[in-house]
């Protein structure tokens, strides 16, 4: 015996709209918005780390600084 699942089509369209028409971004890894300020991508940047990541917060700051020059 085997199952087929079907995902509703509707329900997808419905959470694309969401997802653009949200007035508060998420703040994820790479979801850093490049229109901001220097110091508002800072802030969103070291606002991803927490005390689980696999650097300190000093290095992590560290590596924000670093990446957002590469990106200017």
């Amino acid at each position: 015996m085997s199952a087929v699942a079907f995902a509703d089509p509707a329900s997808s369209v419905d959470a694309a709209k969401a997802a653009e028409t949200s007035e508060t971004p998420a703040v994820s890894t790479g979801s850093i918005n490049r229109e901001q300020t220097a110091a508002q991508r800072m802030a969103d940047c070291m606002a991803i780390w927490e005390p689980r990541t696999h650097m300190t917060k000093k290095e992590w700051r560290r590596t924000c600084k670093t990446t957002m020059q590469e990106f200017d």
